[in-house]
């Protein structure tokens, strides 16, 4: 019985997973041709912005505070995603993940604390809680792995937007920072796996009938 009762919850659960999916991919093919919104109105801090909504703004990009996510593999090779604080025009303060560079360009951007001014084209981001098995933030090693916007704040000890964080797909003047993509690479097999599971379940059950059948007869 509990294999039975196991199986079904986890093809409920890739059901789950398949809305989602749905509704993440939905969200990147909106991007393609959504008009992007000012991000900045005035004293506007936009907290109630919805997710993945396209935003453009002149900023200031100031990597004196920026911390950075491992990331293993990209694009089949090994580097890190730098994200920085940026200040728009009405000087409200964003986190925005600036790109994805090269292993061999670390030292490049640990030891960049330029402050360059851009027309910013992105998304917005909410942060998503940590999950299970992701390793704790480091600040001490300036070694990120989800986003805390609160703790982030505490290292780079000044408010920043508390909502949500920027992706920028804006292409600078470094070649080797690579922005983000609206282009979406996600596959959809969530429901192909909710079959597979509820299939189990009900090979179970008919296990079980027959052993009942059998022990009773």
């Amino acid at each position: 019985m509990s294999c039975i009762g196991l199986t079904i919850f986890l093809g409920i659960w890739q059901l789950e997973r398949l809305v989602w999916k749905e509704n993440l991919i939905k969200n990147f093919e909106n991007l393609k041709t959504e008009k992007p919104l000012s991000l900045s109105m005035g004293k506007m801090k936009y907290r109630n912005i919805d997710e993945f909504r396209k935003i453009i703004t002149n900023a200031t990009i100031d990597r004196s505070k920026k911390i950075f996510f491992p990331a293993k593999t990209y694009n089949g090779k090994n580097g890190y995603f730098i994200a920085s604080l940026l200040i728009d025009n009405h000087g409200n303060r964003y986190l925005v993940d600036e790109g994805w560079f090269e292993l061999n360009k670390f030292e490049y951007f640990k030891n960049n604390e330029a402050k360059f001014s851009a027309e910013i084209l992105g998304y917005i981001r909410y942060p998503t809680e940590k999950r299970l098995f992701t390793p704790e933030n480091s600040p001490e090693t300036n070694e990120w792995y989800y986003y805390d916007l609160e703790e982030v704040q505490k290292f780079f000890k000044i408010e920043i937007n508390q909502k949500f964080f920027i992706k920028n797909i804006s292409k600078f003047n470094e070649n080797f920072l690579f922005p983000s993509s609206i282009k979406h690479n996600y596959s959809n097999n969530h429901l192909q796996y909710a079959v597979t599971w509820f299939l189990m379940s009900f090979s179970f059950l008919i296990i079980f009938i027959v052993y009942l059948l059998r022990k009773y007869k």
